[in-house]
This record gives structure tokens, C-alpha cells and sequence, in this order.
């Protein structure tokens, strides 16, 4: 699969259809084709085969596909589950069912829902959003006690489309048979664990209607990952793979600064240089000896100054990337200290955690960097550079990492259980992960993997992509035959080098 859509991209697509001979009524038939050849398959001849059929054109699907089954001899039932079809398309395709298709109404049809061989959703389409109405849950529980083969058709009913919210009570599939394209939130958390097998289907859209289409949505995979992958020649040396320098940690927030450089040195990066609180320094170069450190001046608190910043510029001379943000805290200082830093440096910066608290009261600074920026943000954090509410950040975060990305000019790595990398047009979608990183320390091993990938010459897109997926497939391999429970971040950068040795001599 190399694209992903939205869904008022695939709206988009099946209306432009029509300029190359294909009809909204043909593109149900193709639909409800691909949809029967995979139950079809999935059914014998003695199969109690189920359909269920909402109102909308997704029923639309449902009811001529129980037309085509019907026609090789097997003997479909539709359950109608929200009364009788009312679109268009999906009116004609009630009025046209062979008088074989046994009809029944879903308050009557609950033992009969709960005792298919093959159960096919065709209830709600890609417009369903928010919680199942009360009056049809009744179905859904019924669906839940069947223990026969369950299909859905373009999505499992329950599941939001566009941002992968899902109902508990969500049809729970074991294929899904979505149509073109993939649908966006298809592959998202929660609805991901809804969806079962996944099977892209053609329905005669042609290819042409998606070419105005934006941002363009890729899942990035293995093969992607090792096309980005920095390369290493055989007579490098420690500056041919760059130099981060790190402006990260605080008298209160110690393992941050830490765990960020042990990611980066653990990703490839040949020099790493720390600025920080002497604190950090005290603690930190006992037992991390492969990195470089400054002392910065702080406040009372342990906190840095923006005094600091003249200091960092010139260490910036030498360096590749510079990394903002682990640990950092956020103060009126802190503040400042982020801002001269934007505004003057002139290599790429990565921009995390505090580094993105510190930003967003003087977030136009943006406007006038010299490099490139990348930000890290996770939900909370997008919240505030965007101004909004989490709520509103869940319920379409790539649309609000976009558009922050085309305001500002800057890379955004939107993360989460599932991670959009984000740059102008083009996103990248990174799926790998675990509840392994459901802890602290996550992010900063983000951050410093990203930012070494950056001064080893990557691009800003392809940094954060791969660094969303090296630190998702590294916790992955970590926890191999262990608990994702008792993974912590050392057990991620100690499992780095594997990973990075698998994806190298991958097939």
C-alpha cells in the first residue's frame, strides 16, 4: 500500500470518478463485487450467510453484494438494522433484491445475527462519527456473541474514518474490505484493533483523480526506512556522521538530557555535545562518558538562563544539529533562551518537550528562523502551539499538524500511539510501536534519535519518520518474549544497535 486517504479525499475521488466514465451507481457495483468475492470465499454452500444493512450507501454495498451471492447459489439474509435504505443508491439496490434474499427486520433478528457462519457489516459507512445510538446496540451485541466469520465493509461500524476514534462497541472484524484506498483512520488507535485484515480493493477509480490531492498520506515502512537510513562509508570518521549539540536538562529534570544522548549516540551520530546545568554534568559524566559536556549558566532554581544563548550559537559553528528542549524546564528565561536560539542558529533544529512549552508564548519566532525546525510534539503539546483543546487536537490531529507545518514552514512530528510526520504536502504515517513506551523518557529517546539522524544528513521528513519508526521497532524488539510492562527506556537504547544491524541486512 503506498497511499493512504482522508476521507474527504476519497469523497473527492469518487465524485472526479465521473470525468473518466465512472458512475457513483458503477462504483457501488464494483464495490459490492469485491465485497461478495471475499465472502464468497470465506462461505460454502450451507453457510448462514448475514448481511447486515444500515440506511446509507455502505448498506447500498451490503444489499447488492446479497444479490451477487444469491446469483452463485448461496442463500444470503439481510438484516435491515436502522429501517429501510433512504439514499438514492442505496434505495434502488432495496428495490432491485432478488425475492430469494430473505429480509428481516433487526428487533427480530437478534438469535439469527448471533448464530452466522458469516457476519458482513454493512451498517455504517465513512460518515459515522461520535458513540452507537442506544436503540441499535442491542445489534452490536449480538454481533459480539457471533462466532462465525466477520467481515466489514470499507470499515467496521463504529469506527471513525477520519481519526480512529471507535466505539467499545464497534463491529469487531476479522477482514475489512475497504475500497481504492486505504482510509485514514483504518489504521489508527483504536480502530486499528477493530479492523482485522485489511484488504485494499480497486473499484475503477483512476489514478488521475488524486493528483491535486493534499497532503499526500504514506505509511512509512521497512523498506522506506531503509532507503533513509544514513550511509555509513567505510572510511568515515567521527565528524563525517555529524555533530548534535543538545541545549536539554535541568537541576530537576536530570534523566532527560541523559536518555536523549545515549538515543542519539546510539543511532549513529560521531559527536555529541550537552549543554547544561552543571548539575546534570555532575551527575550525568559519571557514567555516561561518550558525550561531550558544558556547563551552562542557570537560576537559582537549576534552570537555564538565556545568557546561555551566545555561548550555544558559537558551539553551533561546528555542529549539525542542534537539539532543544529534554529536560529543559520552562521559565521566563527558558523563554527567551529558545527564541535567540531559533531566530539565530543556522543548522536544523529539533525542538522537544520544554523546548516546545518555552516556544509556544512567542511561537511566530518561527517565521523568522534560518534553518529548518522539527517539532516533537505529543498531543498536549500540539494543543498549545496550536491554541486548542486535546479534544480538538484527537479529533483530527494530522489536520492540525499540517496546518502548522504550512503556517510555520516547519517539520511536525505529531506523536502518539500512532505518529504522523508532517511537512508541507507530503505525511508520513508510522504505525510501529508499543505500550512498552507508554512511559517517561519515550519522547527524549525520540528527540535524540531524530536529531541523529539530522547532523548524520538526513532530510527533516525522512529524520522524523525514521526515527518514529527506529524507536517503535527497537521497543518491539526489546520486548521480545518480556513484558511490555517491565521495558523502561535503557532497555530501548540498549536494544538499538540490534535493531539498527537488522534493518541494515534486511531482505
Amino acid at each position: 500500500m503506498d497511499r493512504i486517504l482522508t476521507v474527504e479525499q476519497m469523497t473527492f475521488c469518487e465524485h472526479e470518478a465521473e470525468k473518466y466514465g465512472v458512475s457513483l451507481a458503477q462504483l457501488m457495483d464494483n464495490a459490492a463485487a469485491q465485497l461478495s468475492e471475499v465472502i464468497a470465499s470465506n462461505s460454502s454452500s450451507s453457510s448462514k450467510i448475514v448481511l447486515l444493512i444500515g440506511k446509507g450507501n455502505n448498506g447500498g454495498d451490503g444489499l447488492v453484494a446479497a444479490n451477487l451471492l444469491a446469483e452463485q447459489g448461496l442463500k444470503p439474509a439481510v438484516v435491515l438494522c436502522c429501517g429501510e435504505p433512504d439514499t438514492d443508491l442505496s434505495s434502488a439496490a432495496y428495490a432491485r433484491l432478488d425475492k430469494s434474499v430473505e429480509v428481516l427486520k433487526a428487533e427480530n433478528a437478534l438469535d439469527f445475527i448471533e448464530g452466522a457462519d458469516v457476519l458482513v457489516d454493512c451498517i455504517f459507512g465513512t460518515g459515522f462519527h461520535g458513540s452507537l445510538r442506544e436503540n441499535i446496540l442491542p445489534v452490536f451485541r449480538a454481533c459480539e456473541k457471533c462466532e462465525g466469520m466477520k467481515i466489514a465493509c470499507d470499515l467496521p461500524s463504529g469506527v471513525n474514518a477520519r481519526n480512529g476514534q471507535a466505539d467499545k462497541l464497534s463491529f469487531m472484524a476479522d477482514v475489512t474490505v475497504t475500497f481504492h484506498r486505504g482510509k485514514l483512520g483504518l489504521y489508527l488507535q483504536p480502530a486499528v484493533d477493530f479492523c482485522g485484515e485489511i484488504l485494499v480493493k480497486d473499484i475503477g477509480i483512476d489514478e488521475r483523480c488524486e493528483n491535486t490531492l493534499y497532503p499526500v498520506i504514506t505509511p512509512f515502512d521497512v523498506t522506506k526506512a531503509r532507503a533513509a537510513l544514513p550511509f555509513r562509508p567505510a572510511d568515515g570518521h567521527k565528524g563525517t556522521f555529524g555533530k548534535v549539540v543538545s541545549v536539554a536538562g535541568s537541576e530537576s529534570y536530570i534523566g532527560a538530557a541523559g536518555l536523549s544522548a545515549m538515543a542519539a549516540m546510539r543511532t549513529g551520530v560521531g559527536l555529541f555535545e550537552l549543554c547544561t546545568a552543571k548539575s546534570v554534568v555532575n551527575s550525568l559524566s559519571a557514567g555516561m562518558y561518550e558525550c561531550t559536556y558544558s556547563a551552562m549558566k542557570t537560576d537559582k532554581d537549576g534552570f537555564m538562563v538565556a545568557e546561555n544563548a551566545e555561548a550555544i550559537l558559537k558551539k553551533c559553528e561546528k555542529a549539525s544539529c542542534l537539539l532543544i528542549g529534554c529536560g529543559l524546564g520552562h521559565t521566563a528565561q527558558t523563554e527567551k533562551l529558545v527564541a535567540e536560539l531559533i531566530e539565530n542558529a543556522e543548522i536544523p533544529i529539533v525542538l522537544d518537550a520544554d523546548g516546545i512549552n518555552s516556544l509556544c508564548p512567542n511561537i511566530d519566532v518561527l517565521l523568522k528562523k534560518k534553518s529548518t525546525v522539527i517539532l516533537t510534539p505529543h498531543p498536549a503539546e500540539l494543543a498549545r502551539l496550536c491554541g486548542v483543546t486535546v479534544g480538538e487536537v484527537m479529533s483530527d490531529r494530522l489536520g492540525f499538524a499540517y496546518r502548522l507545518s504550512e503556517k510555520y514552514g516547519v517539520t511536525v512530528l505529531a506523536k502518539s500511539a500512532d505518529t504522523f510526520a508532517v511537512d508541507g504536502g507530503k505525511v508520513y504515517l508510522c504505525t510501529e510501536g508499543t505500550t512498552a513506551l507508554a512511559k517517561g523518557g519515550s519522547g527524549d529517546m525520540l528527540a535524540g534519535i531524530v536529531s541523529s539522524y539530522v547532523a548524520q544528513g538526513c532530510d527533516a521528513l525522512d529524520a522524523a519518520a525514521l526515527g518514529s519508526f527506529t524507536l517503535g521497532s527497537t521497543a518491539l524488539l526489546a520486548g521480545y518474549k518480556r513484558s511490555e510492562r517491565g521495558i523502561i527506556a535503557r532497555d530501548v537504547i540498549d536494544a538499538l544497535p540490534r535493531f539498527l544491524y537488522d534493518l541494515e541486512n534486511a531482505d
